[in-house]
């Protein structure tokens, strides 16, 4: 083999390692889906923060929400709702952060304005499944403890609880979500809001006077 035939060869590998070298990268999920014919994409590191609000009383933005689009997985959720798994069902899940702009009442509770973070403790971290809500304080004004891309966000370690309740999604909903999808609306003394993973819907009420 001569010279000049082993030139194309080293141009041609140089070329193939120049295009494959972020999957050499320790973060390469999305270069091996790629290589696989896209079947191993992680649609949970595809996720984003979805904002809704409801302007109620006369205060704009009275009741807003913020929540990863998370997607929905019937088995993981069952983790959350009948224990049985290591990891899902021994640890707090934090899957919004509520901001009031006014004061107002959840569960008999009177609210403050500001932040809380809502969050699911599995059965199997507590003897059933619980809704809580805790107050915290962003890092920086105007932000929030949700990551994009990043469905195992750990619960604010400054929250401090407010209210704390079992708690039982209804199911069946129709149609289903692929993601979990949260509406903030207007309702008659306050606002409601409703959560919609999959099948499974729960409502809660605000009340603001």
């Amino acid at each position: 083999m001569t010279l000049r035939s082993i030139n194309p060869i080293i141009a041609i590998a140089a070329a193939l390692l120049a295009a494959y070298a972020p999957c050499f990268a320790p973060v390469s999920h999305a270069c091996q889906a790629d290589m696989q014919g896209g079947q191993q994409t992680d649609k949970r590191k595809l996720t984003t923060v979805q904002t809704v609000a409801a302007d109620v009383a006369g205060a704009k933005g009275a009741v807003e929400v913020r929540y990863l689009d998370l997607p929905f997985g019937a088995a993981t959720f069952g983790y959350l709702e009948k224990g049985g798994d290591d990891y899902y069902s021994n640890r707090t899940w934090p899957f919004a952060h509520l901001r009031l702009a006014t004061a107002a009442t959840i569960e008999g509770t009177r609210l403050a304005p500001g932040d809380y973070v809502m969050y699911i403790t599995p059965k199997g971290a507590a003897s059933e499944m619980t809704l809580t809500l805790a107050s915290f304080k962003p890092s920086a004004p105007g932000g929030t403890f949700l990551v994009p891309g990043n469905v195992f966000v750990e619960t604010p370690k400054d929250a401090t609880v407010v209210v704390t309740k079992p708690v039982r999604f209804a199911s069946g909903a129709s149609p289903a979500t692929d993601r979990l999808v949260i509406g903030v609306e207007p309702a008659p003394g306050g606002a409601a809001i409703k959560v919609q993973y999959g099948d499974r819907v729960l409502t809660e009420s605000v009340q603001i006077k």
